[in-house]
């Protein structure tokens, strides 16, 4: 977190002098951030298989939330950084792509959930 503090302090600097490099500034401070994020979570695919097994769930189930939660992190990831350049209309439709590949992913498991409401009423 502090190299997110410090990039911010750089951001600001940075933009009275040059605002355009603020903004590639943020995004290679972001992905530095995300990248050193990413090392931490060796051992969270491990786990999620464990609780899987445990809790007697489809693996394919695990597979869509894993999916789902990975593209709710590269949207949110996208939306930001369009506004930090400047581009709020191009972050609100990348919002929106993103939920819409949201969506796509996981019907499925909404198709089978039905499918189980279904054929508990009689």
């Amino acid at each position: 977190m502090g190299l997110a503090a410090a990039a911010a302090v750089l951001c600001m600097l940075v933009r009275r002098w040059q605002p355009d490099m603020a903004g590639v500034t943020a995004a290679v401070a972001g992905c530095i951030l995300l990248l050193g994020a990413l090392e931490n979570l060796e051992g969270f695919k491990g786990l999620l298989d464990r609780l899987t097994e445990l809790g007697g769930l489809r693996a394919d189930y695990l597979t869509m939330l894993l999916k789902v939660l990975g593209m709710s992190y590269a949207t949110e990831l996208a939306a930001q950084t369009c506004e930090d350049l400047g581009e709020n209309g191009l972050a609100l439709k990348a919002g929106m792509a993103g939920r819409l590949c949201m969506f796509a992913v996981i019907a499925p498991l909404l198709m089978d959930l039905l499918d189980m409401i279904m054929a508990l009423i009689p």
